[in-house]
C-alpha cells in the first residue's frame, strides 16, 4: 500500500509540476474563493425542499466553504397560468437560505437552473420566461446584502442543430435579461455564461455587456471520460476504471462491440487528459475576463464517485483547484451530498462521520475535528424528542418524493401548522423520511412506543401503507408495515390522529425494481432502520392525502 501511495504522489507531482509558463491571473477577484452546489433541494419537484436546513449551512461553514450555489427549477415554483408568478413557498425557502448565509458570512448564488438532462433542450422562447421570473427575484432581494448573487441561467442549450447560431441567440437573450434585472436591481453581482451548456468556449463568444458587476462563468468536467466514467446517462457508461493522470498500463479495455464514440474517447484520452490540454483553456478564460475587467468563476466542476479510484479522484480535484486558485478563478464544486459530493457515499451523508477527508484536503477544506454527529437518531436519544416532522420542518431527516405533486409546507385555515400535502398520486407513490444511518429501534418497539401522526383525505378509496425500511436496502430493502385506510381515518377531509404501536408493524417482505416483490424471509432487522415511508397503495388518487405532526411516542 505504501508503494502505491508513493507512486500516486510521484505521478501527482509530475502532473502538477511547473511544465508551462507561469499561470496568468484574473485581475478582478471575488470576495470568496471556494464553495459547493446544493442540487436536488429545489429541483425536480417540491418534495425535496427539506433536504437541507440551517445546520447544513453551519456545517459547510465549519469546513471552510465560502459560497453556496442553489439551483432552482423555477418552472415548478411558478404559476404559468398567472404570468409565471413565483410561489411564496419558493421565496420562503430562499429567504431562509439567504438569512443563514448572511448570518454565517457565506455568499449565495440564486441559479435559474431547470432541466439540463442529456436529452433536454432549452425552450426556444425561454426569453419570455426569464423576463417574467427575474424581475420578481431581483425585486425581492434588491435590498439584501452583497452576499446575494444572481445567475441568469444554468447551461442554456437550444440544440437547434446550429450551435454557432444558438450561442449567438443566447448572448442576445442574456443581454435582455440583464437589462430587466438592472431595471430593478443595480446593486448585486450577476453571473453570466455561454450559450452551449456553459462551456468555456461558448463563454468566450459572449457579446460585450455594458455592466461592471458581472461574473463570467464556465463549467469544467474535463477530461469527460474520467469525470463521468460509468455514468448511466452518458456515452461512456460502459467504460470504467479510467485512471487520472493517464497511464497506459492502467487503461481499461474497450467494451465489447465498442461504438465509434467509445473508441474516439479512449484513443484521445492521453491527449485530452494532459496538463497542456486541460490548463490552456483556463488561460484563455483569464485573458477574456481581464479584457472585460470582470471576475471569473467556475461554478460547476467535479468527478462522479461511483467508479473513479478514490485517490485519483482526489488528485483530479487537487489539480483543478490548484490551477483555478493560481488564476484567481472562484470555484464551486458539483456537489455536496450527491454522487459528485464531499462524502464517501451518496447514500450516507452523516456530518462529519461520512465526510471524505482525502477529498476535503484536496479541495482546501478542513475536517471538523470534534464535531458531533448530526443525525436525527442521536439527537432524539439525547433529547427524548422523537419528532419526525412538524410544522414544515423535519430537522435532521431528509424528506424526498420524486413523483407526487403538492407541498412539504402547505397551509390552510383548518390548521395553524404547516403540513405535507400529497396530490395526484399514482399507484405505489412514496414519501420517504430518510434517517441517513442505521437506527436501532429495538428498545422503542419492546417498550411499547408508537408511531403517531395526523392524516386527512377526501379520497373515498383512501388506502396507504406505512412502513419502516431496514438498512439492508444496500442488499435488499426489507420492510415492516401497517395499512391505514378509511376504516382508521375517515375520508371526510378532517384531521384524524393515527397511533400505531411499532410492535404492530409486520415483516411483510420488500421490493426492488430488479427483483420485484419478495415475501418475508424473516430478515427484517429492527436494529437497522434507515427510513420511514408512506406509500399510496394500488390505486391512483387525485385528491391524495395530507400529513402533519409525525413522531414516535414512548
Amino acid at each position: 500500500m505504501k508503494k502505491i501511495l508513493l507512486a500516486c504522489a510521484a505521478a501527482s507531482a509530475l502532473f502538477c509540476g511547473t511544465l508551462w509558463a507561469k499561470a496568468p491571473k484574473a485581475n478582478k477577484t471575488l470576495p470568496f474563493n471556494k464553495g459547493v452546489n446544493l442540487p436536488v433541494w429545489m429541483e425536480y419537484g417540491r418534495f425535496n425542499s427539506l433536504l437541507y436546513g440551517k445546520k447544513d449551512f453551519e456545517n459547510l461553514k465549519s469546513i471552510g466553504v465560502e459560497a453556496v450555489r442553489i439551483p432552482v427549477w423555477f418552472d415548478i415554483w411558478a404559476d404559468k397560468a398567472n404570468d409565471y408568478l413565483i410561489d411564496q413557498e419558493c421565496f420562503d425557502i430562499l429567504d431562509r437560505a439567504i438569512d443563514w448565509c448572511e448570518n454565517l458570512g457565506l455568499y449565495v448564488i440564486i441559479d435559474f437552473h431547470n432541466d439540463c438532462s442529456g436529452a433536454s433542450q432549452t425552450p426556444p422562447r425561454i426569453e419570455n420566461v426569464l423576463l417574467k421570473i427575474w424581475p420578481q427575484i431581483a425585486g425581492r432581494y434588491k435590498s439584501r446584502s452583497d452576499k446575494v448573487i444572481y445567475e441568469v441561467m444554468n447551461e442554456p442549450h437550444f440544440e437547434s442543430g446550429n450551435t454557432k447560431a444558438d450561442i449567438a441567440k443566447w448572448g442576445k437573450v442574456q443581454g435582455k435579461v440583464l437589462e430587466a434585472i438592472r431595471a430593478v436591481d443595480t446593486k448585486h453581482y450577476v453571473v453570466v455564461g455561454g450559450g452551449y451548456w456553459d462551456s468555456l468556449d461558448s463563454m468566450l463568444s459572449l457579446p460585450f455587456y455594458k455592466d461592471d458587476k458581472l461574473i463570467y462563468n464556465f463549467h469544467d468536467y474535463t477530461p469527460f471520460l474520467f469525470t463521468h466514467q460509468g455514468a448511466s446517462w452518458t456515452f461512456s457508461k460502459r467504460i470504467k476504471k479510467v485512471p487520472f493522470p493517464y497511464s497506459k498500463e492502467k487503461m481499461p479495455p474497450l467494451p465489447p462491440n465498442a461504438t465509434d464514440a467509445e473508441k474516439w474517447e479512449m484513443d484521445n484520452y492521453e491527449q485530452d487528459s494532459s496538463e497542456k490540454t486541460l490548463s490552456a483553456p483556463l488561460d484563455k478564460a483569464v485573458e477574456f475576463a481581464n479584457k472585460r475587467n470582470a471576475a471569473l468563476m467556475c461554478n460547476e466542476f467535479g468527478v462522479l464517485m461511483t467508479y473513479a479510484d478514490s485517490a485519483e479522484r482526489a488528485n483530479w480535484y487537487r489539480t483543478k483547484c490548484k490551477w483555478m486558485d493560481e488564476r484567481n478563478i472562484a470555484r464551486l464544486s458539483w456537489d455536496y451530498t450527491q454522487e459528485f459530493g464531499l462524502f464517501k457515499s451518496a447514500n450516507e451523508s452523516r456530518f462529519p462521520d461520512d465526510l471524505n477527508k482525502q477529498l476535503l484536503d484536496a479541495m482546501g477544506y478542513k475536517y471538523p475535528e470534534g464535531a458531533k454527529s448530526g443525525t436525527w437518531f442521536s439527537h432524539a436519544k439525547e433529547s427524548g424528542d422523537w419528532t419526525i416532522y412538524k410544522d414544515g420542518s423535519a430537522g435532521y431527516i431528509q424528506v424526498q418524493s420524486w413523483s407526487v405533486q403538492g407541498s412539504l409546507a402547505a397551509s390552510d385555515t383548518s390548521s395553524s401548522e404547516r403540513f405535507i400535502s400529497l396530490k395526484e398520486l399514482k399507484p405505489y407513490d412514496e414519501l420517504l423520511f430518510q434517517f441517513k444511518e442505521a437506527c436501532d429501534f429495538t428498545s422503542l418497539k419492546d417498550s411499547g412506543a408508537k408511531l403517531e401522526f395526523y392524516v386527512k383525505s377526501l379520497d373515498k378509496w383512501f388506502d396507504i401503507t406505512v412502513y419502516l425500511r431496514d438498512m439492508e436496502s444496500k442488499i435488499f430493502p426489507w420492510r415492516a408495515s401497517f395499512i391505514v385506510g378509511s376504516d382508521i381515518a375517515k375520508s371526510d377531509g378532517r384531521w384524524h390522529k393515527v397511533s400505531i404501536p411499532l410492535s404492530s408493524l409486520n415483516d411483510v417482505g420488500g421490493w426492488t425494481e430488479k427483483t420485484q416483490w419478495k415475501n418475508s424471509e424473516g430478515k427484517f432487522d429492527w436494529k437497522l432502520i434507515d427510513a420511514l415511508v408512506f406509500q399510496n397503495n394500488n390505486h391512483s388518487s387525485k385528491e391524495g392525502y395530507a400529513l402533519r405532526d409525525i413522531k414516535i411516542v414512548q
